[in-house]
């Protein structure tokens, strides 16, 4: 599908303040923006330079929900993908028809339409897809400036406090890295070319029994495996030995 692009990873945490601040101090870390709903909060950053880099989200529960349950389940770690497509309502009925499971769908809110894909045994996460009147500012312009205007961004329905991150600004940043390609384990790399490739639309290169997908925004490499899930994120600088969200570890990769 045309006009796909990958918007973010996404990381379950207890504590995203304390999460932030630390990807700040070691890698350089640049809020992007965020928001409080109900029953969580979220943080976009970005991890690199304008021209080199990519967006993490960090999620952390307020109230029981989904991301209580969880935590609870697995602890901290990797919760979804985010893709932005130029036709949410199109996207899930093809969806559908390739047998996924699609929730959680609001077609009625344009700055920010969505609708996840549920976690199944091939792939192992969620998988939001959204749509939006509205978009992120150019990465130069977060990168050279503190000034966030929120009417700018795009914004979930019913949230509150978009500024609620903004004691970031307080942590000094640390040399910055620079974050890549998710990593993603599947144990059925026909049907994930059937769901990257032709339903998000990604350019498909077949390389060492894994494939490698890409959109504007970013980059998946998905490999063979007898358990699924996303295993991390490429880093390129950043401390010794990477750093370990969950099970998931950003790090430079072979």
């Amino acid at each position: 599908m045309a006009g796909v692009a990958l918007d973010h990873t996404s990381f379950a945490v207890h504590d995203a303040m304390d999460w932030a601040q630390r990807l700040r101090r070691e890698l350089g870390a640049t809020p992007i923006f965020g928001e409080q709903l109900a029953q969580f909060r979220y943080l976009l950053l970005h991890i690199g330079t304008a021209d080199d880099g990519a967006r993490l989200e960090l999620l952390e529960p307020r109230d029981e929900g989904f991301l209580t349950r969880f935590l609870r389940a697995r602890g901290e770690g990797p919760h979804h993908l985010t893709f932005v497509v130029p036709d949410l309502r199109a996207t899930v009925v093809r969806a559908r028809a390739l047998g996924l499971t699609v929730v959680g769908e609001d077609l009625n809110h344009p700055p920010w339409r969505e609708a996840f894909i549920a976690p199944d045994d091939k792939h192992g996460v969620v998988i939001q897809l959204a749509q939006s009147d509205r978009s992120h500012p150019p990465v130069e312009r977060l990168l050279s400036s503190r000034t966030r205007d929120v009417e700018d961004f795009p914004s979930s329905r019913g949230a509150t406090q978009p500024l609620w991150w903004t004691r970031l600004w307080e942590t000094a940043p640390g040399a910055v890295a620079r974050l890549g390609t998710t990593h993603l384990a599947s144990t059925n790399l026909e049907f994930s070319r059937l769901v990257f490739g032709d339903l998000l639309g990604a350019r498909v290169t077949e390389n060492d029994s894994a494939l490698d997908l890409s959109w504007r925004g970013g980059s998946v490499r998905v490999h063979a495996s007898d358990r699924p899930g996303v295993t991390g994120m490429s880093l390129r600088g950043g401390p010794a030995g990477g750093i370990a969200i969950g099970p998931a570890r950003l790090v430079l990769h072979p």
